[in-house]
């Protein structure tokens, strides 16, 4: 990772590379180990380093990986002078929470913006959002991706 992070640096300049990372997901039977939490403090500090633009934490656990530890968002923070960049399983009221925490710089939904072309109103709102139809992620057309209905 680090040595891509520096070829691509090299490449465009470390003002145009962000970086993001998961720890704790278990995607394709990806295991869980001892050292991951000092593992990913090492990164943060050499990511630090490199001055890249960001470090987006990609947090699984809302579709079913293990939990995050807060320890490893606070330890991003305290190593790491890099903007913030967290996802996973955000509503309004943790999103505001955790940019008004100081936590991250930014929250970024996926599923939830997707399925709501309107989510900031509904969000501002409290409107009911509509459900994302997983079966229609990754596929061509418009389906799933163009049709969802917004707010009258």
């Amino acid at each position: 990772m680090l040595e891509v992070a520096d070829a691509t640096i090299k490449a465009i300049g470390k003002e145009k590379v962000g970086i993001r990372i998961s720890p704790y997901g278990v995607f394709n039977d990806m295991p869980l180990y001892p050292e991951m939490d000092s593992d990913y403090s090492y990164l943060a500090r050499q990511l630090n380093e490199r001055g890249l633009l960001y470090i987006h934490l990609v947090d699984h656990s809302s579709i079913g990986a293990p939990v995050i530890p807060d320890s490893i968002r606070t330890m991003l923070r305290s190593q790491s002078n890099l903007h913030l960049i967290f996802s996973g399983g955000y509503d309004f009221k943790r999103a505001e929470s955790d940019i008004a925490a100081g936590k991250a710089d930014l929250i970024a939904v996926g599923k939830a913006i997707l399925a709501n072309p309107d989510l900031k109103k509904r969000w501002e709102t409290g409107a009911a959002l509509n459900a994302p139809d997983m079966s229609t992620f990754y596929t061509p057309g418009p389906k799933g991706y163009t049709d969802y209905p917004t707010l009258g």
